[in-house]
């Protein structure tokens, strides 16, 4: 459209040239020339008025254009926000899925742990009380009451508590707060570990021992931590940039914590994290593990 106009405006230009270097020599009252003149005066007219017509499309078009570039903006900066809040919620939902165990573990523990109570008060008491003795050359001697110690003054579960499992693989550029969890179980008496969570819950309020040990890849920086509950623990940091090479670190504590709660490893929510998680299971893994000690 717009050349169409810049062609036929040139074109009455060169027209309008050659009338008037023509007009020079000849009689401006000749009705021929009066014809052509008043053609002339209509064709700039006419290109004056789609000259203005073009400029005031282009103003309505720059206006359109604009207006859609500043609804895409808002509409992108509005998806960056929904996006930032559903990755919120859906963190805390993995939060509030690691801290609250299921009903099914709930009922299992209970009918595990009520049934260890039926087994041990149908046990027959074993003879942990010493009732008399000899002394040589006095013959047999009864002790009093206050003399007699019963080896059963500290009360320990029937069963074991323990569990042992690591990586089954690399895990590789793992994000910050991510829960690590060991697939590949050795030990789970008592069952208490989940491998689909990464998740131990205690069973049976007491003293528990865990540890976990985590290696770091080639030039890596990896800092994990213990939880429990919503509870930091203690942490340990895997630093592999200044050795060079791959770099493992363990961590190990001894905390009281009770019956419901919930264990579980962490990558460290704020600090720098580089690189890799390595476990080459038959060489060298990457692991978690935990026991009742008391």
């Amino acid at each position: 459209m717009r050349n169409r106009v810049y062609f036929e405006f040139f074109m009455c230009l060169f027209l309008v040239k050659g009338v008037v270097s023509l007009s020079q020599g000849i009689d401006a009252s000749d009705p021929v020339l009066r014809h052509l003149f008043k053609k002339i005066h209509e064709q700039e007219e006419k290109i004056t008025k789609l000259q203005l017509k073009a400029t005031l499309d282009q103003q309505y078009l720059s206006s359109k254009i604009s207006t859609l570039e500043n609804k895409v903006k808002t509409s992108y900066s509005r998806q960056k926000e929904l996006e930032k809040t559903v990755q919120n919620l859906v963190k805390s939902i993995a939060e509030l899925e690691i801290k609250t165990p299921t009903t099914d573990e709930k009922s299992i523990y209970s009918g595990r742990f009520s049934e260890m109570g039926t087994e041990k008060s149908n046990k027959p008491e074993p003879d942990y009380v010493i009732k008399n003795t000899t002394v040589r050359g006095q013959g047999p001697i009864a002790l009093g009451s206050k003399q007699k110690r019963d080896l059963r003054s500290r009360s320990y579960p029937d069963r074991a508590i323990a569990f042992y499992a690591y990586l089954s693989d690399k895990l590789r550029s793992p994000g910050l707060h991510q829960t690590l969890i060991f697939r590949t179980v050795i030990t789970n008496l008592g069952g208490s570990y989940n491998r689909h969570s990464g998740v131990f819950t205690v069973p049976v309020s007491g003293v528990y021992v865990f540890n976990w040990n985590i290696y770091s890849c080639f030039r890596g920086d990896i800092t994990s931590e213990l939880m429990v509950n919503s509870s930091r623990k203690g942490g340990r940091r895997s630093d592999s940039r200044v050795t060079n090479e791959d770099h493992s670190s363990s961590g190990c504590i001894v905390v009281n914590i009770r019956k419901g709660d919930v264990v579980f490893i962490r990558i460290h929510p704020k600090h720098t994290l580089k690189g890799s998680i390595i476990s080459y299971p038959g060489l060298y893994e990457s692991s978690f593990s935990g026991w009742l000690l008391k």
